[in-house]
């Protein structure tokens, strides 16, 4: 059986340092990732979109990420980890 795909978005004072994909199978594209921030207080209107939302619009900062795949280094992040961490942590609190 194929591992589960994971992926991991690093953040810090909410901009996104990183998107890191793990176990992404290496015949189906990276996934395509926007970020949109709906805290527009003090933007630049020329960096503020409209986007739909359900039934209606919204304004918001909106940009594209691309993802990397882990690697084990040094520093690295990796998302299994992370959510092996998480998965231990909610089993002790049961």
């Amino acid at each position: 059986m194929s591992p589960i795909p994971s992926i991991a978005v690093a953040l810090e004072g909410g901009i996104v340092l990183a998107v890191v994909l793990q176990d992404w199978p290496s015949h189906i594209p990276h996934p395509r990732i926007v970020v949109v921030d709906y805290d527009i207080d003090g933007a630049d209107q020329a960096e503020i979109k409209v986007i739909p939302t359900g039934d209606g619009f919204t304004e918001a900062l909106c940009y594209s990420e691309q993802a990397v795949i882990y690697e084990n280094a040094p520093g690295a992040i990796s998302p299994d980890a992370i959510i092996n961490t998480l998965t231990l942590s909610a089993d002790r609190t049961d």
